[in-house]
């Protein structure tokens, strides 16, 4: 029997079950920052995913920002404020 040298690793698609799973590995990727991905599921589940990948484009073509996941952050609640005002 001819054993896998791999099967332990995991997938990197194991836990993504949801749209909402997806967007929040993928926002936890392009900023980097993977320790906070509940973070990003957080937002996944709580807002527009359309908004929130416009928004993730918009912090990515700024080229100043040191934390893009910081300026992401502000920016989806800078557009709360506006939509509940």
């Amino acid at each position: 029997m001819k054993v896998e040298k791999n099967y332990l690793k995991k997938t990197k698609e194991q836990h993504l079950h949801s749209p909402a799973h997806v967007l929040a590995d993928e926002l936890s990727h392009k900023f980097s920052d993977k320790k906070h991905f509940g973070f990003y599921l957080k937002m996944a589940l709580t807002h527009d995913h359309n908004l929130l990948r416009r928004i993730a484009g918009e912090v990515l073509e700024n080229q100043s920002t040191k934390i893009p996941g910081a300026l992401f952050a502000f920016l989806v609640k800078k557009q709360k404020e506006v939509k509940d005002a």
